[in-house]
C-alpha cells in the first residue's frame, strides 16, 4: 500500500474505546445469528476442552491411518515376493545362456582362425610352391645326411679325447708312484740327520752355533737400525727445513690477510652508509607520495587548479570541486554543506575521494556509455564540479543514518546543491542498477502492448521530443523509472559519477552516485581528456618509477652491505685458517726437532751398541773354531746327512713337479672330453632339428597338397560354429526379454511397496504430530481446570444499565501481548537505488511489524475473537490470492513497502500483496465492505463493533523508495 500512513497501538486502542463508548448502548445479549457481527466468546474451558477433544479425534484418525498403512504395506510386500522370485530365477537362467553364448563364440573364433590359416595355406597351394616344398624337402634330406656325418665325426673325436684321457690319468699314476719313492727317501735322509745331531747333541757344538747365528743376528739388526735411523734423521732435516719455509710464507698471508680484513671492514661501513642513506631517500620519497595521497580528490582539483597551463573555465571549475569537497562554506551556489568535514575522509580507502574510487568511477562512466551508444545516444561532458558532488552525495548515505538524497534531508542536515542526483547502494554496478527499471515498462507493456509505442526503443536514435513524450506518458503509470529515464536523457551534459566502499547499513556496502549539473553548468571535457588528467595525476602522485627505482637501490646497497658484510667474514675467516695452520705448522716444526734430536741418541747408542755386539761375534767364532777341532768326525758325519737331507728334499720336489704337470694334463684331457661330448650333443641336436623342419617341411606339403580338402572342411566347421552361436544369442535374447517381463513387474511390486513405506511414513508423522497437539491441548485444558478450581466461590456482580446485562468482551482492548521486535527484512536483494526526483518524503516508507499478537487460539477461539481479516475478493485479475476458493479469515500481523509494492504478513515468513487480499471482516465473519476511512490513503485500522473488540498493532518503519526529485 503505498504511501502507508503511520498508525501507533495507542491510536487503534483510542478508536477502539470509542467505537465501544458510542455502541456500549445498543450491546444485546448474546447473539447466535451467524449473520450478527457480534458474538459472545465460550468459556476458556469449553473451548480449551473442545480442542482437546478435537484433538483426540484427529489422534485416533491417525492412529487408525498408520494401521491402515502398515497392513497396506505388510501386503504390498507379500505380493512383491512372488515377482521378485521369479526375477531371481530367470536372472541364472539368462546368466547361464549368455555363459553358452561365450563357449559357443570362442568355439566359432578358434574355427575362424583354423579357416583363416587354411585359407592362407589354400592361397599358396601352387605348383610352384608344391614343387618348391619338394625341393626343400630332398635339400633337408641332404642336410640330414651331413648331420649325420657330423655326430659320427664328433663321437670320433670323443673316443680320441677318452683314450688320450686314460693316457694322461696313467702318467698321473706313475708320477705319483716317484713321488711316494722320493717321499721314503726324505724320510730315511731326516732319520740319518736326527741320528747324526745325536751323536754331536752333547759336544757343545750346536750351542756355539747358534751363539754365532744370534749374535751375528744382533749385529745386524743393529747395522740395519742404525741405517734407518740415518735416512730418517735425513728425511726429518729436510721436513724441518721444507716446514720452516711454509711458516714464512703463512706469515705473510696472515699480514696480508689482516690488512684485508680492515679493507673489507672499511667497506662495510662505507655500504652502511650508502644503505642508509637509500632509505632515507626511498622513505622521504614515500612518506611524500603518502602525504599527496592522503589529499585524495581535494589533491587532485587542487592540482589542475594551480596549473596555469590549464584553461580559465578548468582551473575555475577545479576550484570549485576543490571548495565542495573540502567544506569550504559557500562553495557553490552560495550554499554551505555542514556536514562535509564529517561525512568526508579525505583521501581515505573507502572513501569516495581515495584514488582507487576514483578510478572505480571511471568504469561507471563508461559502462554507462555502453547503454547510451545503444539509444544512440551522445556522451555527456564531464564537471569536476559534478564530480564533487557526487562525492558528497555518496559519503552522505554512510554519514546519515538513513538512504536517502541530502536534498530531501536539509532539515535534518542542513542544505545541500540543487542539481540533478542518483544514489545507489549495494554490491551492484549502479549503472546497471539505475537501468534495471527498464523492466517495469517491460512488464507492464506484456499486459499493454499498446505501450510499446512509448518505450524508449520506438526510434534511434532517441531524440529528445521523443524522451520527453515517453516521460509524460509513464508519469502516471504504476512505474517506476526516475533512473531509467536519467540516463538515457538525449540532452544530459556536464556529469559527474563516484562511489565508495562504507558499509551504508548493516549487511550492504558501497554508495555510488551520479550527479548533472543542470542549473549553472561551469565547465566539461569529454571522459578521455577527465581519464587522461586523472591517470596523469595518479601515476605522479604515486610516483610509482621514482619509488620503484629507490627500492631497487636500497635493495642493491642491502646486497651489497651483505655482500660486503661476507667479504668481511671471509677476511675473518682466512686469517683465522691461516693462523690455524701457522699453530699447525709451528707444532709440527717442533715435533721435527725433538724427532731429530732422539734419532741422533738413537744412532749414537747404536754406535756403541754395533761396536760391542762386533766384539760379541769375534769371541763367538772363536769359541765355534775351538768345538768344531774337539768334535771332528761327528760333525762332518752330520754335515754330510744334512746334505744328503737336502739332496733327497730336492729329488721329492722334482717328483711332485712332475706329479703336478700329469695331474694338469689329466685335466686337460678331461676338458677335450668334456668338450667333445658337448660337441657330439650339438651334432645331435643339429640333427633332430634338421629331421623336425624335415617333418614340417612334409606337412607343409601336405597341406598344399591337400589344401582344397582342409578349406572345405574349415568352413563346414565355421558354418556348424556359427549356427551354434546363433542358437545360442536367441535363447540369450529370449531370456532376457522374459527377464525384462519380469522385471516390469517387479518394478511395479517395488514401486507399491515403496509408495506403502512413504505412505506409512507420513501416517507416523502426522500421528506424533496429532499426539504432540493432544498433548498440549491437555496441558492447557488442566491449567484452566487448575486456575477455575481456585476462583471457585469468588463472585464479581455489577448494576445493570437499562435494565441489561451487557456481554462479557472476548478481549480487551490492549490486553493481548505485543511483540516489539521488528520481523527479518524478507527482501529479494540488498541492492537499493534512490533518486530525489519525487520528494514527498511520506512515500519514502519501510513498513515494520511493531507489535504482533503471541496468543495462539484454536480454531473455536478465532470464530469468536474478533480481529482485522484479509480473504479473497474474488477477483478474477489476480495471479494468486490468499486461501484460493475459501471464506477462511486470515489475520494480519503486519505490512510492509518494497519497490513501491505492499504487502501484508499473514503468518511467519509469509507475505501477500495488498491488492491480492483486502477485504476486511468484524467479529469472524467475512463481508465485502471496506471500513470507513479517516483520511489516511489506504489506511488500516483496528474496529471494535459492540462488545466484541479486535485489535492489531500497526507499525511501519520508514522503508527505500527510489524516487527522483521532480518527477
Amino acid at each position: 500500500m503505498k504511501g502507508l500512513k503511520y498508525t501507533s497501538l495507542a491510536v487503534a486502542a483510542l478508536t477502539a474505546t470509542i467505537l465501544a463508548s458510542t455502541n456500549n448502548g445498543k450491546v444485546q445479549a448474546a447473539s447466535t445469528n451467524e449473520n450478527d457481527t457480534v458474538t459472545v466468546a465460550k468459556s476458556d474451558q469449553e473451548n480449551a476442552q473442545a480442542a482437546v477433544n478435537e484433538a483426540q479425534n484427529s489422534v485416533n484418525n491417525a492412529q487408525a491411518a498408520v494401521d491402515s498403512k502398515k497392513s497396506a504395506l505388510t501386503d504390498a510386500q507379500a505380493k512383491a515376493k512372488a515377482p521378485d522370485n521369479a526375477y531371481s530365477a530367470q536372472q541364472a537362467k539368462v546368466n547361464d545362456s549368455q555363459k553358452n553364448l561365450s563357449a559357443k563364440q570362442a568355439i566359432a573364433k578358434q574355427a575362424q582362425d583354423k579357416l583363416n590359416s587354411v585359407t592362407e595355406i589354400s592361397k599358396k597351394a601352387t605348383p610352384e610352391n608344391i614343387q618348391k616344398a619338394q625341393k626343400s624337402i630332398a635339400a633337408q634330406q641332404d642336410a640330414i645326411k651331413n648331420a649325420k656325418q657330423n655326430v659320427s665325426d664328433a663321437n670320433v673325436d670323443l673316443n680320441k679325447a677318452q683314450a688320450q684321457l686314460a693316457t694322461a690319468k696313467q702318467k698321473q699314476a706313475d708320477a705319483q708312484n716317484v713321488v711316494n719313492a722320493k717321499e721314503s727317501a726324505k724320510q730315511t735322509a731326516d732319520k740319518n740327520v736326527a741320528k747324526a745331531e745325536a751323536d754331536v747333541k752333547n759336544s757343545g757344538l750346536d750351542e756355539a752355533k747358534q751363539d754365532v747365528e744370534k749374535v751375528q743376528t744382533t749385529l745386524n739388526d743393529i747395522k740395519k737400525t742404525n741405517a734407518n735411523n740415518e735416512s730418517i734423521l735425513t728425511t726429518n732435516k729436510s721436513a724441518l727445513t721444507e716446514n720452516n719455509q711454509k711458516i714464512a710464507t703463512v706469515n705473510n698471508k696472515i699480514a696480508t690477510a689482516n690488512q684485508a680484513v680492515v679493507d673489507a671492514q672499511n667497506n662495510v661501513n662505507t655500504k652502511q652508509q650508502a644503505l642508509a642513506d637509500a632509505k632515507k631517500a626511498l622513505k622521504d620519497l614515500q612518506d611524500q607520495v603518502a602525504k599527496d595521497q592522503a589529499s585524495g580528490a581535494a589533491g587532485f582539483f587542487k592540482s589542475i587548479a594551480d596549473n596555469k597551463d590549464n584553461s580559465e573555465s578548468l582551473r575555475e571549475d577545479a576550484r570549485t570541486a576543490y571548495d565542495i569537497v573540502t567544506g569550504k562554506p559557500n562553495a557553490y551556489q552560495d550554499i554551505t554543506v555542514r556536514w562535509v568535514k564529517q561525512a568526508v575522509e579525505l583521501g581515505q580507502e573507502k572513501d569516495s575521494t581515495s584514488f582507487s574510487n576514483m578510478e572505480k568511477a571511471l568504469g561507471y562512466y563508461e559502462h554507462w556509455m555502453t547503454y547510451r551508444d545503444k539509444y544512440g545516444l551522445s556522451h555527456p561532458s564531464i564537471s569536476l564540479t559534478a564530480v564533487a558532488i557526487a562525492m558528497l552525495s555518496s559519503d552522505f548515505q554512510h554519514y546519515s543514518d538513513e538512504f536517502n538524497h541530502p536534498i530531501l534531508l536539509t532539515a535534518k542536515y542542513g542544505p545541500f546543491y540543487e542539481d540533478e542526483e542518483d544514489i545507489s547502494a549495494g554490491d551492484v554496478n549502479p549503472i546497471d542498477n539505475w537501468m534495471s527499471e527498464k523492466e517495469d515498462i517491460d512488464n507492464y507493456i506484456k499486459d499493454h502492448p499498446d505501450a510499446a509505442a512509448y518505450s524508449f526503443e520506438s526510434s534511434h536514435p532517441l531524440t529528445e521530443d521523443d524522451w520527453a513524450r515517453d516521460v509524460d506518458f509513464w508519469s502516471n503509470k504504476p512505474v517506476d523509472i526516475g533512473h531509467y529515464t536519467s540516463m538515457i536523457k538525449p540532452d544530459a551534459n556536464y556529469v559527474g559519477l563516484a562511489g565508495n566502499e562504507y558499509e551504508i547499513e548493516p549487511f550492504m556496502d558501497n554508495a555510488d552516485s551520479m550527479d548533472e549539473i543542470e542549473f549553472d553548468p561551469i565547465n566539461g571535457m569529454d571522459f578521455n581528456s577527465y581519464q587522461n588528467l586523472v591517470h596523469s595525476y595518479l601515476q605522479n602522485i604515486k610516483q610509482e618509477d621514482q619509488i620503484n627505482t629507490l627500492k631497487a637501490n636500497v635493495e642493491t646497497a642491502s646486497q651489497n652491505l651483505t655482500a660486503a658484510q661476507n667479504a668481511v667474514q671471509a677476511a675473518q675467516n682466512n686469517v683465522k685458517s691461516l693462523q690455524a695452520n701457522l699453530a699447525e705448522l709451528n707444532n709440527g716444526s717442533t715435533k721435527i726437532n725433538k724427532a731429530i734430536a732422539d734419532t741422533q741418541d738413537a744412532l749414537a747408542k747404536g754406535r756403541e751398541n754395533l761396536e760391542f755386539e762386533q766384539k760379541q761375534l769375534d769371541q763367538a767364532n772363536k769359541n765355534l773354531a775351538a768345538v768344531q777341532a774337539k768334535v771332528g768326525a761327528k760333525a762332518k758325519a752330520l754335515d754330510d746327512a744334512k746334505a744328503a737331507q737336502a739332496k733327497a728334499a730336492d729329488a721329492l720336489a722334482q717328483a711332485q713337479n712332475v706329479l703336478a704337470g700329469a695331474t694338469a694334463a689329466v685335466k686337460s684331457a678331461q676338458t677335450t672330453v668334456d668338450n667333445a661330448q658337448g660337441n657330439v650333443n650339438a651334432k645331435n641336436k643339429d640333427l633332430k632339428a634338421a629331421q623336425a623342419s624335415l617333418e614340417s617341411l612334409k606337412q607343409t606339403l601336405s597341406s598344399l597338397e591337400n589344401a582344397k580338402a582342409n578349406l572345405a572342411a574349415a568352413q563346414a566347421a565355421l558354418t556348424t560354429a556359427n549356427n551354434d552361436v546363433l542358437t545360442a544369442d536367441k535363447d540369450v535374447k529370449a531370456q532376457e526379454l522374459i527377464l525384462s517381463s519380469l522385471g516390469e513387474a517387479k518394478g511395479k511390486s517395488d514401486a507399491q511397496v515403496a509408495s506403502a513405506e512413504k505412505d506409512l511414513e507420513k501416517a507416523e508423522s502426522d500421528l506424533a504430530n496429532e499426539q504432540s497437539k493432544l498433548a498440549a491441548a491437555k496441558a492447557k485444558l488442566a491449567e484452566l481446570n487448575k486456575k477455575a478450581n481456585n476462583n471457585t466461590g469468588k463472585s464479581d456482580s455489577k448494576p445493570e444499565i437499562n435494565n441489561q446485562k451487557p456481554a462479557k468482551p472476548a478481549t480487551k482492548p490492549g490486553s493481548e501481548s505485543v511483540n516489539t521486535e521488528k520481523p527479518e527484512p524478507d527482501f529479494s536483494g540488498n541492492n537499493k537505488s534512490d533518486s530525489k526526483k519525487e520528494q514527498n518524503s511520506t512515500d519514502n516508507v519501510k513498513s515494520d511489524v511493531k507489535s504482533e499478537n503471541k496468543s495462539n487460539k484454536t480454531k473455536e477461539e478465532s470464530k469468536s475473537s474478533s480481529s482485522v481479516k484479509i480473504v479473497d475478493n474474488g477477483d478474477d485479475s489476480a495471479a494468486s490470492v490468499v486461501l484460493t476458493g475459501s471464506d477462511t479469515a486470515v489475520k494480519v500481523f503486519g505490512e510492509k513497502t518494497v519497490n513501491g509494492t505492499t504487502y501484508y504478513k499473514i503468518g511467519a515468513n509469509h507475505w501477500v500483496k495488498a491488492d491480492k487480499a483486502h477485504v476486511v471482516s468484524i467479529g469472524g465473519q467475512a463481508t465485502t465492505k471496506h471500513l470507513p476511512q479517516t483520511g489516511a490513503k489506504n489506511e488500516i485500522i483496528a474496529a471494535i463493533s459492540g462488545l466484541t473488540v479486535a485489535s492489531v498493532g500497526i507499525a511501519s518503519a520508514m522503508g527505500m523508495s527510489r524516487k527522483k526529485k521532480n518527477n
